[in-house]
């Protein structure tokens, strides 16, 4: 069967080659809704950019390295899959990294895209870096402040996690817990703690946070440190979706009842159950937010100064069967 070329996507889409193309490079030129025509044109016909061309003119390796804490997490192997299909759509490949907890790991990464081996990179780090670590390369950031010329790919954190507890006490919430891990470096995921704390405020409630820094793996400990505390709660914001399963086998192997006994609201919810089924939740949108991230690097990497520092999307909110 004949492989697809540019001048099928171009006709299908109904614009010139040379208009392909700058969607390829991501060119700001482009209207949203022609990108859109070409890149559902280039899927639906599956067509493979021709990149080596490219490669040798530009000195460019088209790959996009990814690093995250680590890939067996619901969050961060949906993030990866998100960004494959969004940076393939635009003709590059990934090249994808688990810091494992060991900022050297992350440092590599940085040295490969200063040596050329990568483009570019997206980073989800736990550690502190010097901003001139960044100097001269392309990288964007979700969630992490790295530096002020980092752009940032984030939730609507404070706004979400604000409309979730009150969402709670809506519901007659009144002893309402905060479950939660803590970034070591500076996040916009702090935000989320801060929301409740001036929920609870607001509402005259006395708030109950546990909040600690653990590793990803270890969010059990959490979850059983807020239960040992004894303390009487009807409500639970939680931070995260592996704290969120966590807590539901604790409260699944016990004898209190979901949503009578207690509601629950999560960010991220349940990624292992297809959704949000059991939790009510906090999703964020995972594809557009991979597809900023892809469309910011690639300006970077073509040597555009002038890119949204902060890209900021709602959550979508899910009703679960943990509330009322």
């Amino acid at each position: 069967m004949r492989q697809p070329t540019i001048k099928d996507v171009a006709q299908k889409a109904g614009v010139g080659i040379g208009t392909v193309s700058r969607v390829l490079n991501d060119s700001p030129q482009i209207s949203e809704e022609t990108k859109k025509r070409v890149l559902s044109a280039i899927k639906e016909l599956n067509y493979v950019p021709n990149v080596a061309g490219k490669r040798l003119s530009k000195n460019k390796s088209n790959v996009i390295a990814v690093l995250v804490p680590v890939i067996n997490h619901p969050f961060f192997s949906k993030l990866i899959a998100e960004l494959e299909i969004a940076a393939d759509l635009r003709g590059y490949s990934l090249l994808v990294a688990s810091s494992q907890h060991r900022i050297e790991k992350e440092n590599e990464i940085l040295r490969r895209v200063a040596q050329n081996e990568a483009d570019g990179a997206i980073f989800v780090t736990h550690y502190q870096h010097n901003e001139e670590e960044f100097k001269n390369l392309a990288v964007v950031s979700i969630d992490r402040h790295l530096g002020k010329d980092i752009p940032i790919v984030t939730s609507n954190n404070y706004e979400a996690s604000k409309a979730a507890v009150e969402y709670l006490i809506q519901k007659g919430c009144q002893r309402i817990a905060y479950l939660g891990t803590k970034p070591s470096q500076a996040s916009e995921v702090s935000l989320r703690e801060k929301a409740y704390q001036d929920v609870m405020k607001e509402h005259h409630l006395e708030p109950l946070v546990i909040n600690e820094d653990v590793t990803h793996g270890e969010e059990s400990s959490v979850v059983n440190h807020l239960f040992e505390r004894k303390e009487k709660f009807d409500g639970i914001f939680v931070s995260g979706c592996t704290l969120a399963s966590s807590l539901y086998d604790r409260i699944e192997s016990g004898h209190i009842k979901v949503p009578e006994d207690l509601q629950i609201v999560s960010y991220d919810g349940e990624f292992q159950n297809g959704g949000a089924s059991r939790i009510t939740t906090l999703e964020q949108p995972l594809k557009k937010m991979a597809e900023r991230c892809v469309e910011l690097l690639i300006k970077l990497i073509n040597g555009e100064k002038d890119v949204e520092p902060m890209n900021i999307f709602d959550c979508h909110f899910i009703k679960g069967k943990s509330t009322k």
